[in-house]
Protein backbone atom coordinates (compact mmCIF):
# COMPACT_ATOMS: atom_id res chain seq x y z
CA UNK A 1 0.00 0.00 0.00
CA UNK A 2 2.79 2.37 0.89
CA UNK A 3 4.62 1.56 -2.35
CA UNK A 4 1.49 2.29 -4.41
CA UNK A 5 1.00 5.62 -2.66
CA UNK A 6 4.63 6.51 -3.21
CA UNK A 7 4.40 5.71 -6.91
CA UNK A 8 1.18 7.72 -7.22
CA UNK A 9 2.73 10.75 -5.51
CA UNK A 10 5.83 10.53 -7.73
CA UNK A 11 3.72 10.41 -10.88
CA UNK A 12 1.62 13.37 -9.79
CA UNK A 13 4.77 15.36 -9.00
CA UNK A 14 6.30 14.72 -12.43
CA UNK A 15 2.98 15.52 -14.13
CA UNK A 16 2.65 18.85 -12.31
CA UNK A 17 6.25 19.79 -13.08
CA UNK A 18 5.77 18.93 -16.74
CA UNK A 19 2.55 20.98 -16.93
CA UNK A 20 4.34 23.95 -15.36
CA UNK A 21 6.97 23.84 -18.10
CA UNK A 22 9.81 22.90 -15.74
CA UNK A 23 10.49 19.58 -17.49
CA UNK A 24 10.56 19.94 -21.30
CA UNK A 25 8.96 16.97 -23.09
CA UNK A 26 8.28 15.23 -19.81
CA UNK A 27 11.59 13.33 -19.41
CA UNK A 28 14.15 16.06 -20.02
CA UNK A 29 14.66 16.73 -16.33
CA UNK A 30 15.10 13.03 -15.40
CA UNK A 31 17.67 12.69 -18.18
CA UNK A 32 19.60 15.69 -16.95
CA UNK A 33 19.42 14.59 -13.34
CA UNK A 34 20.43 11.05 -14.25
CA UNK A 35 23.37 12.27 -16.32
CA UNK A 36 24.52 14.60 -13.53
CA UNK A 37 24.08 11.86 -10.97
CA UNK A 38 26.04 9.39 -13.07
CA UNK A 39 28.88 11.88 -13.39
CA UNK A 40 28.96 12.55 -9.65
CA UNK A 41 28.83 8.83 -8.85
CA UNK A 42 31.70 8.20 -11.21
CA UNK A 43 33.85 10.49 -9.05
CA UNK A 44 35.69 11.93 -12.03
CA UNK A 45 37.68 15.14 -11.70
CA UNK A 46 38.00 17.69 -14.50
CA UNK A 47 41.32 19.43 -13.97
CA UNK A 48 40.97 22.89 -15.43
CA UNK A 49 43.85 25.32 -15.89
CA UNK A 50 43.26 29.05 -15.83
CA UNK A 51 44.35 29.63 -19.44
CA UNK A 52 42.13 26.85 -20.80
CA UNK A 53 39.22 28.08 -18.74
CA UNK A 54 39.52 31.67 -19.98
CA UNK A 55 39.76 30.44 -23.57
CA UNK A 56 36.57 28.44 -23.08
CA UNK A 57 34.83 31.50 -21.65
CA UNK A 58 35.84 33.60 -24.66
CA UNK A 59 34.62 30.98 -27.12
CA UNK A 60 31.41 29.86 -25.44
CA UNK A 61 29.97 32.67 -23.31
CA UNK A 62 26.60 33.69 -24.80
CA UNK A 63 26.84 37.26 -23.50
CA UNK A 64 30.11 37.77 -25.37
CA UNK A 65 28.62 36.24 -28.51
CA UNK A 66 25.71 38.66 -28.34
CA UNK A 67 28.07 41.60 -27.81
CA UNK A 68 30.29 40.74 -30.75
CA UNK A 69 27.23 40.33 -32.99
CA UNK A 70 26.06 43.78 -31.87
CA UNK A 71 29.49 45.21 -32.65
CA UNK A 72 29.40 43.61 -36.09
CA UNK A 73 25.87 44.94 -36.66
CA UNK A 74 27.04 48.46 -35.79
CA UNK A 75 29.86 48.10 -38.31
CA UNK A 76 27.31 47.04 -40.93
CA UNK A 77 25.18 50.08 -40.15
CA UNK A 78 28.21 52.31 -40.60
CA UNK A 79 28.94 50.69 -43.95
CA UNK A 80 25.30 51.19 -44.92
CA UNK A 81 25.72 54.97 -44.63
CA UNK A 82 28.01 54.88 -47.66
CA UNK A 83 24.88 54.01 -49.61
CA UNK A 84 23.91 57.69 -49.52
CA UNK A 85 26.49 58.25 -52.29
CA UNK A 86 25.48 55.22 -54.33
CA UNK A 87 24.10 56.24 -57.75
CA UNK A 88 20.54 55.21 -58.41
CA UNK A 89 19.16 54.04 -61.70
CA UNK A 90 15.72 55.46 -62.40
CA UNK A 91 13.20 54.79 -65.16
CA UNK A 92 9.62 55.84 -65.79
CA UNK A 93 6.89 55.47 -68.41
CA UNK A 94 4.01 57.93 -68.65
CA UNK A 95 0.91 58.05 -70.87
CA UNK A 96 -0.65 61.49 -71.48
CA UNK A 97 -4.11 62.09 -72.94
CA UNK A 98 -5.32 65.65 -73.37
CA UNK A 99 -8.52 66.98 -74.99
CA UNK A 100 -9.31 70.72 -74.94
CA UNK A 101 -10.80 73.52 -76.96
CA UNK A 102 -8.61 76.11 -78.62
CA UNK A 103 -8.91 79.79 -78.00
CA UNK A 104 -9.69 82.18 -80.86
CA UNK A 105 -6.02 82.95 -81.26
CA UNK A 106 -5.17 79.25 -81.33
CA UNK A 107 -7.95 78.57 -83.84
CA UNK A 108 -6.55 81.16 -86.26
CA UNK A 109 -3.00 79.73 -85.99
CA UNK A 110 -3.91 76.03 -86.04
CA UNK A 111 -7.06 76.18 -88.17
CA UNK A 112 -8.72 73.87 -85.67
CA UNK A 113 -11.26 74.43 -82.92
CA UNK A 114 -9.87 71.82 -80.55
CA UNK A 115 -6.59 70.21 -79.55
CA UNK A 116 -6.18 66.47 -79.02
CA UNK A 117 -2.97 64.70 -78.09
CA UNK A 118 -1.88 61.20 -77.14
CA UNK A 119 1.72 61.20 -75.83
CA UNK A 120 4.02 58.52 -74.42
CA UNK A 121 6.92 59.78 -72.28
CA UNK A 122 9.91 57.53 -71.43
CA UNK A 123 12.58 58.60 -68.96
CA UNK A 124 15.70 56.93 -67.56
CA UNK A 125 19.13 57.70 -66.21
CA UNK A 126 21.35 57.91 -63.15
CA UNK A 127 21.01 60.11 -60.08
CA UNK A 128 23.39 60.51 -57.17
CA UNK A 129 24.71 62.64 -54.32
CA UNK A 130 28.23 64.07 -54.16
CA UNK A 131 30.18 64.79 -50.93
CA UNK A 132 29.82 68.49 -51.69
CA UNK A 133 26.06 68.13 -51.31
CA UNK A 134 25.34 68.42 -55.01
CA UNK A 135 22.65 66.25 -56.56
CA UNK A 136 23.53 65.23 -60.09
CA UNK A 137 21.04 63.74 -62.54
CA UNK A 138 22.17 62.34 -65.87
CA UNK A 139 19.08 61.45 -67.85
CA UNK A 140 17.52 60.53 -71.18
CA UNK A 141 13.97 61.57 -72.11
CA UNK A 142 12.03 60.33 -75.15
CA UNK A 143 8.64 61.86 -75.95
CA UNK A 144 6.39 60.08 -78.43
CA UNK A 145 4.09 62.92 -79.52
CA UNK A 146 0.85 62.38 -81.42
CA UNK A 147 -1.76 65.13 -81.88
CA UNK A 148 -4.21 66.53 -84.40
CA UNK A 149 -1.89 69.38 -85.40
CA UNK A 150 0.79 67.22 -86.97
CA UNK A 151 0.79 67.37 -90.80
CA UNK A 152 -0.20 64.24 -92.75
CA UNK A 153 1.58 63.98 -96.13
CA UNK A 154 -0.41 62.27 -98.82
CA UNK A 155 2.23 59.79 -99.93
CA UNK A 156 4.71 59.60 -97.00
CA UNK A 157 3.99 57.74 -93.79
CA UNK A 158 5.12 59.22 -90.50
CA UNK A 159 5.62 55.77 -88.93
CA UNK A 160 3.50 53.59 -86.72
CA UNK A 161 2.93 56.38 -84.19
CA UNK A 162 1.75 58.79 -86.85
CA UNK A 163 3.55 61.52 -84.86
CA UNK A 164 6.96 62.87 -83.79
CA UNK A 165 9.73 61.79 -81.42
CA UNK A 166 11.38 64.41 -79.22
CA UNK A 167 14.57 63.43 -77.36
CA UNK A 168 16.58 65.18 -74.66
CA UNK A 169 19.88 63.98 -73.17
CA UNK A 170 21.58 66.04 -70.51
CA UNK A 171 22.66 66.57 -66.94
CA UNK A 172 20.93 68.48 -64.15
CA UNK A 173 22.87 69.71 -61.11
CA UNK A 174 21.55 71.17 -57.86
CA UNK A 175 24.41 72.40 -55.68
CA UNK A 176 23.58 73.78 -52.21
CA UNK A 177 25.60 76.88 -51.41
CA UNK A 178 24.67 77.39 -47.75
CA UNK A 179 22.36 74.86 -46.10
CA UNK A 180 23.26 71.19 -46.81
CA UNK A 181 26.50 72.28 -48.49
CA UNK A 182 29.83 70.65 -47.81
CA UNK A 183 30.99 67.56 -45.90
CA UNK A 184 29.68 68.90 -42.57
CA UNK A 185 26.16 68.15 -43.78
CA UNK A 186 26.58 65.29 -46.25
CA UNK A 187 29.07 63.26 -44.19
CA UNK A 188 27.50 63.88 -40.76
CA UNK A 189 25.41 60.69 -40.74
CA UNK A 190 28.36 58.65 -42.01
CA UNK A 191 30.73 60.02 -39.37
CA UNK A 192 28.22 59.49 -36.55
CA UNK A 193 27.57 55.91 -37.69
CA UNK A 194 31.31 55.22 -37.88
CA UNK A 195 31.75 56.55 -34.34
CA UNK A 196 28.81 54.41 -33.24
CA UNK A 197 30.62 51.41 -34.69
CA UNK A 198 33.71 52.34 -32.67
CA UNK A 199 31.56 52.63 -29.55
CA UNK A 200 30.03 49.20 -30.14
CA UNK A 201 33.48 47.68 -30.63
CA UNK A 202 34.74 49.11 -27.33
CA UNK A 203 31.54 48.01 -25.61
CA UNK A 204 32.39 44.51 -26.76
CA UNK A 205 35.91 44.97 -25.38
CA UNK A 206 34.47 46.18 -22.09
CA UNK A 207 32.12 43.20 -21.87
CA UNK A 208 34.98 40.87 -22.74
CA UNK A 209 37.18 42.38 -20.03
CA UNK A 210 34.43 42.28 -17.40
CA UNK A 211 33.52 38.70 -18.29
CA UNK A 212 37.13 37.55 -18.17
CA UNK A 213 37.73 39.34 -14.87
CA UNK A 214 34.57 37.76 -13.44
CA UNK A 215 35.61 34.35 -14.75
CA UNK A 216 39.12 34.62 -13.33
CA UNK A 217 37.75 35.79 -9.98
CA UNK A 218 35.37 32.81 -10.00
CA UNK A 219 38.31 30.53 -10.74
CA UNK A 220 40.24 31.87 -7.76
CA UNK A 221 37.13 31.61 -5.58
CA UNK A 222 36.91 27.94 -6.56
CA UNK A 223 40.57 27.52 -5.65
CA UNK A 224 39.90 29.16 -2.27
CA UNK A 225 36.94 26.84 -1.65
CA UNK A 226 39.09 23.83 -2.56
CA UNK A 227 41.81 24.92 -0.16
CA UNK A 228 39.28 25.42 2.61
CA UNK A 229 37.97 21.90 2.03
CA UNK A 230 41.53 20.59 2.24
CA UNK A 231 42.17 22.54 5.44
CA UNK A 232 38.99 21.20 7.03
CA UNK A 233 39.85 17.64 6.01
CA UNK A 234 43.30 17.95 7.60
CA UNK A 235 41.79 19.60 10.68
CA UNK A 236 39.20 16.83 10.94
CA UNK A 237 41.91 14.18 10.65
CA UNK A 238 43.88 15.83 13.46
CA UNK A 239 40.79 16.06 15.66
CA UNK A 240 39.90 12.40 15.00
CA UNK A 241 43.42 11.35 15.94
CA UNK A 242 43.16 13.29 19.20
CA UNK A 243 39.77 11.66 19.87
CA UNK A 244 41.22 8.20 19.26
CA UNK A 245 44.14 8.87 21.62
CA UNK A 246 41.84 10.27 24.33
CA UNK A 247 39.61 7.20 24.15
CA UNK A 248 42.61 4.89 24.49
CA UNK A 249 43.91 6.84 27.51
CA UNK A 250 40.46 6.85 29.11
CA UNK A 251 40.10 3.10 28.60
CA UNK A 252 43.58 2.62 30.10
CA UNK A 253 42.63 4.75 33.10
CA UNK A 254 45.10 7.54 32.31
CA UNK A 255 42.54 10.08 31.07
CA UNK A 256 39.13 11.51 31.87
CA UNK A 257 35.82 11.20 30.08
CA UNK A 258 35.73 15.00 29.78
CA UNK A 259 38.73 14.88 27.45
CA UNK A 260 36.86 12.39 25.26
CA UNK A 261 33.76 14.58 25.17
CA UNK A 262 35.83 17.64 24.27
CA UNK A 263 37.50 15.73 21.44
CA UNK A 264 34.13 14.45 20.18
CA UNK A 265 32.76 18.01 20.16
CA UNK A 266 35.81 19.16 18.20
CA UNK A 267 35.32 16.37 15.63
CA UNK A 268 31.60 17.15 15.26
CA UNK A 269 32.30 20.86 14.77
CA UNK A 270 34.94 20.25 12.13
CA UNK A 271 32.78 17.71 10.31
CA UNK A 272 29.89 20.18 10.13
CA UNK A 273 32.15 22.95 8.86
CA UNK A 274 33.62 20.54 6.31
CA UNK A 275 30.14 19.88 4.91
CA UNK A 276 29.58 23.63 4.61
CA UNK A 277 32.91 23.99 2.80
CA UNK A 278 31.97 21.18 0.39
CA UNK A 279 28.69 22.93 -0.37
CA UNK A 280 30.50 26.20 -1.02
CA UNK A 281 32.97 24.41 -3.31
CA UNK A 282 30.09 22.96 -5.34
CA UNK A 283 28.50 26.41 -5.63
CA UNK A 284 31.75 27.96 -6.87
CA UNK A 285 32.23 25.09 -9.34
CA UNK A 286 28.73 25.65 -10.72
CA UNK A 287 29.51 29.35 -11.18
CA UNK A 288 32.71 28.49 -13.04
CA UNK A 289 30.74 26.20 -15.36
CA UNK A 290 28.03 28.81 -15.94
CA UNK A 291 30.53 31.38 -17.19
CA UNK A 292 31.69 29.00 -19.93
CA UNK A 293 28.09 28.02 -20.78
CA UNK A 294 28.21 24.52 -19.33
CA UNK A 295 25.80 22.86 -16.95
CA UNK A 296 26.77 20.45 -14.21
CA UNK A 297 25.28 17.61 -16.27
CA UNK A 298 27.42 18.52 -19.30
CA UNK A 299 30.71 18.74 -17.40
CA UNK A 300 32.99 15.69 -17.78
CA UNK A 301 33.50 15.61 -14.01
CA UNK A 302 33.85 17.69 -10.89
CA UNK A 303 35.67 20.89 -11.76
CA UNK A 304 39.03 21.29 -10.07
CA UNK A 305 41.14 24.46 -10.29
CA UNK A 306 44.70 23.19 -10.64
CA UNK A 307 46.55 26.52 -10.97
CA UNK A 308 47.63 28.17 -7.74
CA UNK A 309 47.70 31.97 -7.45
CA UNK A 310 51.19 33.46 -7.70
CA UNK A 311 52.64 34.68 -4.42
CA UNK A 312 53.94 37.92 -5.93
CA UNK A 313 52.89 40.24 -8.74
CA UNK A 314 55.09 42.83 -10.47
CA UNK A 315 55.00 46.31 -9.00
CA UNK A 316 53.27 48.48 -11.65
CA UNK A 317 54.39 51.96 -12.60
CA UNK A 318 51.56 54.45 -11.87
CA UNK A 319 52.54 56.71 -14.79
CA UNK A 320 52.49 53.81 -17.23
CA UNK A 321 49.12 52.72 -15.88
CA UNK A 322 47.69 56.19 -16.48
CA UNK A 323 49.01 56.28 -20.03
CA UNK A 324 47.66 52.80 -20.71
CA UNK A 325 44.25 53.74 -19.31
CA UNK A 326 43.91 56.71 -21.70
CA UNK A 327 44.67 54.39 -24.60
CA UNK A 328 43.03 51.09 -23.65
CA UNK A 329 40.33 51.72 -21.06
CA UNK A 330 37.05 51.00 -22.91
CA UNK A 331 34.92 53.35 -20.81
CA UNK A 332 37.22 56.26 -21.59
CA UNK A 333 37.31 55.40 -25.30
CA UNK A 334 33.52 55.04 -25.46
CA UNK A 335 32.95 58.44 -23.87
CA UNK A 336 35.61 60.04 -26.07
CA UNK A 337 33.80 58.78 -29.18
CA UNK A 338 30.51 60.08 -27.78
CA UNK A 339 32.08 63.53 -27.46
CA UNK A 340 33.13 63.33 -31.11
CA UNK A 341 29.59 62.31 -32.05
CA UNK A 342 28.15 65.36 -30.33
CA UNK A 343 30.72 67.57 -32.04
CA UNK A 344 29.57 66.24 -35.42
CA UNK A 345 25.95 66.88 -34.48
CA UNK A 346 26.83 70.47 -33.60
CA UNK A 347 28.45 70.92 -37.00
CA UNK A 348 25.43 69.48 -38.79
CA UNK A 349 22.88 71.54 -36.85
CA UNK A 350 24.95 74.69 -37.31
CA UNK A 351 24.79 74.08 -41.06
CA UNK A 352 21.01 73.60 -40.87
CA UNK A 353 20.66 77.10 -39.41
CA UNK A 354 21.78 78.64 -42.71
CA UNK A 355 19.28 79.71 -45.39
CA UNK A 356 18.75 77.29 -48.24
CA UNK A 357 20.44 78.72 -51.31
CA UNK A 358 20.90 76.34 -54.24
CA UNK A 359 22.68 76.77 -57.54
CA UNK A 360 20.62 75.00 -60.21
CA UNK A 361 21.91 74.26 -63.68
CA UNK A 362 21.31 71.95 -66.60
CA UNK A 363 22.96 71.24 -69.92
CA UNK A 364 21.95 68.90 -72.73
CA UNK A 365 20.98 68.39 -76.35
CA UNK A 366 17.63 68.12 -78.11
CA UNK A 367 16.66 65.94 -81.02
CA UNK A 368 13.54 65.62 -83.20
CA UNK A 369 12.62 62.98 -85.75
CA UNK A 370 9.95 60.76 -87.15
CA UNK A 371 11.43 57.76 -85.29
CA UNK A 372 13.53 57.27 -82.15
CA UNK A 373 16.58 56.62 -84.30
CA UNK A 374 16.15 59.83 -86.27
CA UNK A 375 15.68 61.75 -83.03
CA UNK A 376 18.90 60.30 -81.58
CA UNK A 377 20.79 61.07 -84.78
CA UNK A 378 19.81 64.71 -84.38
CA UNK A 379 21.30 64.69 -80.87
CA UNK A 380 24.57 63.29 -82.16
CA UNK A 381 24.96 66.32 -84.40
CA UNK A 382 24.94 68.55 -81.25
CA UNK A 383 23.28 71.32 -83.23
CA UNK A 384 20.51 71.96 -80.72
CA UNK A 385 22.02 72.47 -77.25
CA UNK A 386 19.97 73.46 -74.24
CA UNK A 387 21.25 74.91 -70.98
CA UNK A 388 20.03 76.85 -68.00
CA UNK A 389 21.48 78.24 -64.78
CA UNK A 390 19.90 79.90 -61.79
CA UNK A 391 19.60 80.09 -58.02
CA UNK A 392 16.88 79.07 -55.59
CA UNK A 393 16.39 80.64 -52.17
CA UNK A 394 14.24 79.39 -49.30
CA UNK A 395 13.96 81.21 -45.97
CA UNK A 396 11.90 80.13 -42.95
CA UNK A 397 9.56 82.96 -42.05
CA UNK A 398 9.95 82.37 -38.29
CA UNK A 399 13.74 82.45 -38.36
CA UNK A 400 14.32 78.69 -38.36
CA UNK A 401 12.57 77.63 -35.17
CA UNK A 402 13.38 73.93 -35.47
CA UNK A 403 16.99 74.39 -36.54
CA UNK A 404 17.66 76.93 -33.77
CA UNK A 405 16.44 74.65 -31.01
CA UNK A 406 18.17 71.61 -32.47
CA UNK A 407 21.46 73.51 -32.44
CA UNK A 408 20.94 74.58 -28.82
CA UNK A 409 20.14 70.99 -27.84
CA UNK A 410 23.24 69.70 -29.63
CA UNK A 411 25.45 72.17 -27.76
CA UNK A 412 23.96 71.10 -24.43
CA UNK A 413 24.53 67.45 -25.27
CA UNK A 414 28.13 68.22 -26.15
CA UNK A 415 28.66 69.92 -22.80
CA UNK A 416 27.10 66.93 -21.03
CA UNK A 417 29.39 64.54 -22.91
CA UNK A 418 32.43 66.64 -21.98
CA UNK A 419 31.46 66.59 -18.31
CA UNK A 420 30.94 62.83 -18.44
CA UNK A 421 34.40 62.43 -19.99
CA UNK A 422 35.97 64.48 -17.21
CA UNK A 423 34.12 62.40 -14.62
CA UNK A 424 35.45 59.18 -16.18
CA UNK A 425 38.98 60.59 -16.08
CA UNK A 426 38.65 61.26 -12.35
CA UNK A 427 37.11 57.85 -11.74
CA UNK A 428 39.96 56.14 -13.57
CA UNK A 429 42.53 58.03 -11.52
CA UNK A 430 40.80 57.25 -8.22
CA UNK A 431 40.23 53.62 -9.17
CA UNK A 432 43.88 53.17 -10.09
CA UNK A 433 44.97 54.71 -6.79
CA UNK A 434 42.60 52.46 -4.82
CA UNK A 435 43.61 49.34 -6.74
CA UNK A 436 47.31 50.03 -6.16
CA UNK A 437 46.65 50.48 -2.44
CA UNK A 438 44.78 47.15 -2.37
CA UNK A 439 47.69 45.55 -4.18
CA UNK A 440 50.25 46.77 -1.65
CA UNK A 441 48.02 45.85 1.30
CA UNK A 442 47.47 42.32 0.03
CA UNK A 443 51.19 41.92 -0.60
CA UNK A 444 52.00 42.94 2.96
CA UNK A 445 49.25 40.70 4.37
CA UNK A 446 50.68 37.67 2.59
CA UNK A 447 54.09 38.21 4.15
CA UNK A 448 52.58 38.51 7.64
CA UNK A 449 50.31 35.48 7.31
CA UNK A 450 53.14 33.33 5.98
CA UNK A 451 55.07 33.95 9.20
CA UNK A 452 51.94 33.31 11.27
CA UNK A 453 51.27 29.98 9.54
CA UNK A 454 54.85 28.89 10.07
CA UNK A 455 54.66 29.78 13.78
CA UNK A 456 51.31 28.01 14.34
CA UNK A 457 52.50 24.91 12.50
CA UNK A 458 55.60 24.69 14.70
CA UNK A 459 53.46 25.30 17.77
CA UNK A 460 51.02 22.53 16.78
CA UNK A 461 53.83 20.02 16.24
CA UNK A 462 55.17 20.84 19.70
CA UNK A 463 51.70 20.60 21.25
CA UNK A 464 51.04 17.19 19.69
CA UNK A 465 54.35 15.91 21.06
CA UNK A 466 53.51 17.22 24.54
CA UNK A 467 50.04 15.65 24.25
CA UNK A 468 51.62 12.27 23.55
CA UNK A 469 53.80 12.71 26.62
CA UNK A 470 50.75 13.65 28.72
CA UNK A 471 52.04 17.14 29.50
CA UNK A 472 49.22 19.01 27.70
CA UNK A 473 45.46 18.53 27.59
CA UNK A 474 43.56 17.98 24.32
CA UNK A 475 41.58 21.24 24.62
CA UNK A 476 44.73 23.31 24.27
CA UNK A 477 45.84 21.23 21.28
CA UNK A 478 42.49 21.73 19.55
CA UNK A 479 42.73 25.47 20.15
CA UNK A 480 46.22 25.57 18.65
CA UNK A 481 45.01 23.54 15.66
CA UNK A 482 42.10 25.96 15.19
CA UNK A 483 44.57 28.87 15.21
CA UNK A 484 46.62 27.10 12.54
CA UNK A 485 43.52 26.55 10.41
CA UNK A 486 42.52 30.20 10.75
CA UNK A 487 45.99 31.45 9.79
CA UNK A 488 46.17 29.13 6.76
CA UNK A 489 42.73 30.22 5.66
CA UNK A 490 43.67 33.89 6.02
CA UNK A 491 46.84 33.32 4.02
CA UNK A 492 44.92 31.83 1.09
CA UNK A 493 42.32 34.61 1.31
CA UNK A 494 45.13 37.18 1.17
CA UNK A 495 46.55 35.46 -1.92
CA UNK A 496 43.15 35.54 -3.59
CA UNK A 497 42.72 39.18 -2.57
CA UNK A 498 46.06 39.93 -4.21
CA UNK A 499 44.80 38.42 -7.47
CA UNK A 500 41.57 40.40 -7.24
CA UNK A 501 43.51 43.62 -6.72
CA UNK A 502 45.77 42.78 -9.67
CA UNK A 503 42.68 42.08 -11.79
CA UNK A 504 41.25 45.45 -10.79
CA UNK A 505 44.48 47.21 -11.78
CA UNK A 506 44.48 45.53 -15.18
CA UNK A 507 40.76 46.15 -15.66
CA UNK A 508 40.97 49.88 -14.91
CA UNK A 509 44.11 50.38 -16.98
CA UNK A 510 42.56 48.43 -19.88
CA UNK A 511 45.49 46.00 -20.08
CA UNK A 512 43.65 42.85 -19.01
CA UNK A 513 43.23 41.56 -22.57
CA UNK A 514 46.78 42.42 -23.60
CA UNK A 515 48.25 40.68 -20.55
CA UNK A 516 46.38 37.49 -21.49
CA UNK A 517 46.97 37.84 -25.25
CA UNK A 518 43.23 38.07 -25.90
CA UNK A 519 43.12 41.59 -27.37
CA UNK A 520 41.15 41.53 -30.61
CA UNK A 521 40.99 43.90 -33.53
CA UNK A 522 38.11 44.42 -35.92
CA UNK A 523 39.40 41.94 -38.51
CA UNK A 524 39.62 39.16 -35.93
CA UNK A 525 36.16 40.04 -34.66
CA UNK A 526 34.71 39.92 -38.18
CA UNK A 527 36.35 36.55 -38.88
CA UNK A 528 34.97 35.10 -35.64
CA UNK A 529 31.48 36.36 -36.45
CA UNK A 530 31.61 34.79 -39.93
CA UNK A 531 32.83 31.52 -38.41
CA UNK A 532 30.13 31.62 -35.76
CA UNK A 533 27.39 32.32 -38.31
CA UNK A 534 28.55 29.46 -40.54
CA UNK A 535 28.64 27.04 -37.62
CA UNK A 536 25.82 27.81 -35.17
CA UNK A 537 26.24 26.74 -31.59
CA UNK A 538 29.31 26.73 -29.33
CA UNK A 539 32.59 27.56 -31.02
CA UNK A 540 34.26 24.63 -29.26
CA UNK A 541 33.55 20.91 -29.27
CA UNK A 542 32.37 19.70 -25.85
CA UNK A 543 34.79 17.43 -24.06
CA UNK A 544 33.25 13.95 -24.09
CA UNK A 545 32.92 11.97 -20.90
CA UNK A 546 35.62 9.31 -20.78
CA UNK A 547 32.97 6.74 -19.93
CA UNK A 548 30.63 7.64 -22.76
CA UNK A 549 33.05 8.33 -25.63
CA UNK A 550 32.03 10.76 -28.35
CA UNK A 551 29.01 12.97 -27.68
CA UNK A 552 25.72 11.95 -29.23
CA UNK A 553 24.40 13.90 -32.24
CA UNK A 554 21.93 16.67 -31.58
CA UNK A 555 18.51 15.31 -30.72
CA UNK A 556 19.81 11.84 -29.79
CA UNK A 557 20.93 10.30 -26.53
CA UNK A 558 23.93 8.14 -25.84
CA UNK A 559 23.46 4.56 -24.58
CA UNK A 560 24.68 5.68 -21.16
CA UNK A 561 22.11 8.47 -21.05
CA UNK A 562 19.36 6.07 -22.12
CA UNK A 563 20.33 3.53 -19.46
CA UNK A 564 20.46 6.27 -16.82
CA UNK A 565 17.01 7.53 -17.87
CA UNK A 566 15.58 4.01 -17.78
CA UNK A 567 17.11 3.41 -14.35
CA UNK A 568 15.59 6.64 -13.07
CA UNK A 569 12.21 5.72 -14.55
CA UNK A 570 12.32 2.31 -12.88
CA UNK A 571 13.23 4.00 -9.63
CA UNK A 572 10.30 6.41 -9.90
CA UNK A 573 7.77 3.98 -11.40
CA UNK A 574 8.63 0.45 -10.18
CA UNK A 575 6.52 -2.56 -10.98
CA UNK A 576 4.52 -3.60 -14.05
CA UNK A 577 2.90 -0.16 -14.30
CA UNK A 578 6.23 1.50 -15.19
CA UNK A 579 6.02 3.32 -18.52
Amino acid sequence: MKGTARRYIARCAWLLLGMAGWIPFGLAAPEELASAGATQRAGQVWELTLSNYLQRVVEANETLQARWLEARAAWRRARAEYGAFEPELFASVQRQINERQNTAEQQRSTLSGFFSERNNIYQGGLEGLLPSGARVRLGYTLRDLKNNLQSQPLFLSRGLTNGEFLTFVGVNVTQPLLKNAGPAATLAALRIAALESDIAFHEYRRQLMVTLATAEAAYWNLYLAQEQVRFFEESLATAEKILHDNRQRWEAGRGSQLDVLEAEAGVALRRARLMEALQKRDEEAARVLSLCSLSVAEAPGRVCAVDAPPQRVPEPNPLELWQAAWQWNPDYQIQRFKVLQEANRIGYNRNQRLPELNLVGSYGFNGLGESPGDSWAAIETANFPSWSVGVELRLPVAGGWKARHNLAAARLQYQAAELALQEIERQIGNSLHTALQKLRTAQSSIEGYEKLVQFNRTLLDSALARLEAGKLDSRKVLEIEADLFDSRNRLVEAQIQLQRAWLEVQLVSGQLLRQRELERDRETLAAEVRHWLREPGPAYAPIPDSASGAPAPAGRETPEQRRAREALSRELFPGPEAP
